[in-house]
């Protein structure tokens, strides 16, 4: 292989890497159901008409429904569909032992279907700390809207279209991913309130191993370029 050859090869391999940028972990539209990994730890969860809740809406105890098979999740990104926007949300790092809730929660509306917009709490062992990071959307209560939450480091951002609010802990380092409904304000179990679907969950593959694979391919290069000029 002449060195062009290499260069072009190289090339190539460096331009796939960002292609590596979105895997994805955990997928569930709720269309036939929901999957077995959802652990339905409390609040007695359903999938019904392509979208998911919680029949037994609650904040006392807060309802929980964690992805099982995602335990020690670090960095990360969630996207969500939010259906009838109300009062629900997302945990994050999130554990559920001895009956106990704990993570960071992202409340999708909250104040008892009043707020319109989003904040944050950390939880242990069920119990909140005060709100933070409120983030005013005019008219999200009772709407339909596209949930993106990133999760890196210390630092947990939630976006809304650009609307976005950010939450700096380092309570937890990693844990779950699960969901949380408190709605509808009857917390009756029909009519149903705040419903969720597509849920996806994906990692991007940290910048050091990607360099080391560009780095791996520069090697093998250089091995070739030197046994051409051996030969």
């Amino acid at each position: 292989m002449t060195l062009p050859r290499i260069l072009l090869a190289l090339s190539l391999a460096a331009s796939a890497l960002p292609a590596l940028a979105n895997v994805t972990l955990f997928a569930d539209t709720f269309d036939t159901g929901a999957s077995a990994a959802w652990g339905n730890e409390r609040g007695q969860w359903r999938a019904a008409d392509g979208s998911y809740d919680a029949s037994l809406p609650s904040n006392s105890p807060t309802t929980y429904s964690s992805v099982t098979t995602l335990t020690a999740l670090t960095d990360f990104t969630v996207e969500v569909d939010v259906n009838n926007w109300n009062d629900g949300g997302v945990w994050l790092r999130s554990s559920f032992s001895g009956g106990l809730a704990s993570g960071v929660l992202l409340v999708t509306g909250g104040s008892g279907g009043s707020y319109n917009g989003l904040y944050w709490h950390t939880v242990s062992n069920d119990a909140y700390a005060a709100p933070s990071g409120h983030l005013s959307i005019a008219g999200i209560q009772g709407g339909n809207r596209h949930l993106t939450i990133s999760v890196s480091g210390n630092q947990y951002t939630a976006c809304v279209g650009s609307d976005c609010s950010t939450l700096s802990s380092s309570l937890f380092a990693s844990g779950s991913v699960g969901l949380y409904d408190f709605s509808p304000v009857s917390k009756q179990s029909s009519p149903r309130g705040q419903t969720f679907d597509n849920f996806h969950v994906t990692v991007v593959p940290e910048p050091s191993k990607a360099m080391l694979t560009l780095a791996g391919l520069a090697l093998v290069g250089v091995a070739l370029r030197a046994s051409q000029a051996r030969a």
